[in-house]
């Protein structure tokens, strides 16, 4: 927590921390108790009036918000003045780029006034992200905080920097969002994977998670579209889907009710969609549900396959649509894969490979889609990331 000044309330000075946190941008819309942990990890920084925090080409490893007083944004020019670009007053940050990438500073920021600035390092920064539940309310705040931030700074000299740091964000938690470990469900083998891209945002997602029956919700998922770093819809969509739960009279209605959620988040004028299929694992069977042109099958023992059918459009199309579910009959060792996109090149690929080494472990199966679907992308020059989920009955 960030530290009284000599002769103030400890309590009262923390209150005020957290009072500040709340006006900035970046975490409007969060709880309080999610602002006390942002405040556990700010650090207080003094500067006397004229004071420099940092130049132009500096390292920048965290970004500030004004507790009091006021800082300006100077933009050096050829002859070796400055331009004030910007004040930054009490409740303001700056330095957001900081946390999304290695650049150096693209402007010198100095005290207008006597000032005191809470600082948040990249790191801490990023063990928050690692928070489920902190990185899925922090998205909607971080991607309207990039849409509205003021890079005219950076765009002079570094084309493309505020498009860059925004893929380098989506990227971020893109790979935070990613599960460690697949669930476990009795009498279920359950795995999943991704390959990932460096060169794209992410837009494709894989998750799986237990709620309190036991029963277990996997999906995957793949946005569609451009405006919205991919992120920002995924982490959405996850933190819908962690909330509504995997209770039979839930999975119902469930991508109904993610399909409205899904599309109340979407800003004005941005034309994105969101392919989802979710599987619903419990002691009692397996249920599907498909939004838009989810690749999915049923590899059966006898080495048929039987292609899964979707419900509906894509989410964020149709506020209003109603999707259904479908129960699937799956015999002991029948498996489903279930992928976030591919086509039918990459998809029948990986049937084959299901079918030629189902004697493997489904952990192992997913090392291999792994290595199979990498290199059957990069054969076909294609640049996208991809995740995928398997289920097999024991």
């Amino acid at each position: 927590m960030a530290k009284p000044r000599t002769g103030t309330n400890t309590e009262q000075t923390a209150a005020q921390v957290v009072d500040v946190l709340g006006r900035v941008q970046l975490f409007q819309g969060l709880p309080r108790s999610d602002l006390e942990r942002i405040a556990d990890l700010a650090k207080p920084k003094e500067l006397e009036a004229e004071e420099v925090l940092f130049r132009e080409g500096d390292p920048g490893d965290r970004f500030y918000i004004v507790f009091s007083g006021a800082v300006e944004i100077l933009k050096e020019r050829p002859m070796g003045d400055h331009e004030r670009l910007a004040v930054r007053r009490i409740g303001d940050a700056f330095g957001e780029m900081s946390l999304l990438n290695d650049a150096p500073r693209s402007a010198t920021v100095r005290a207008v006034e006597p000032t005191r600035l809470l600082a948040v390092s990249r790191q801490d920064f990023d063990e928050l992200l690692g928070g489920e539940s902190l990185s899925v309310r922090l998205m909607r705040g971080l991607a309207k905080a990039l849409r509205a931030l003021d890079v005219r700074f950076a765009s002079r000299d570094t084309a493309g920097t505020a498009s860059d740091a925004i893929g380098q964000f989506s990227r971020l938690v893109h790979r935070g969002l990613l599960p460690r470990h697949p669930p476990v469900v009795e009498d279920w083998e359950i795995a999943g994977g991704s390959v990932l891209d460096d060169d794209v945002v992410g837009s494709s997602y894989w998750d799986g998670f237990v709620v309190a029956s036991g029963t277990a919700l996997l999906t995957v998922m793949d946005v569609k579209g451009s405006g919205l770093p991919p992120a920002y819809l995924l982490g959405i969509a996850r933190g819908v889907l962690r909330t509504l739960g995997g209770e039979e009279r839930e999975f119902d209605d469930l991508l109904t009710r993610l399909n409205h959620a899904t599309h109340e988040n979407l800003f004005e004028g941005v034309d994105e969609c969101v392919e989802c299929g979710v599987l619903r694992v419990s002691r009692d069977g397996v249920g599907w549900s498909g939004a838009g042109d989810q690749p999915a099958s049923i590899i059966r023992m006898d080495g048929s396959v039987e292609e899964l059918k979707t419900h509906g459009p894509p989410l964020a199309i149709l506020p209003r649509f109603e999707y259904g579910t479908t129960r699937l009959d799956l015999g002991k060792g029948d498996i489903v894969l279930a992928v976030s996109e591919a086509d039918a090149g990459i998809m029948r690929g990986a049937i084959d490979l299901i079918k030629a080494r189902r004697d493997a472990t489904l952990d192992a199966l997913a090392g291999m889609l792994r290595t199979a679907m990498l290199k059957a992308a990069q054969a076909q020059g294609r640049h996208e990331d991809l995740a995928f989920v398997l289920v097999r009955k024991t």
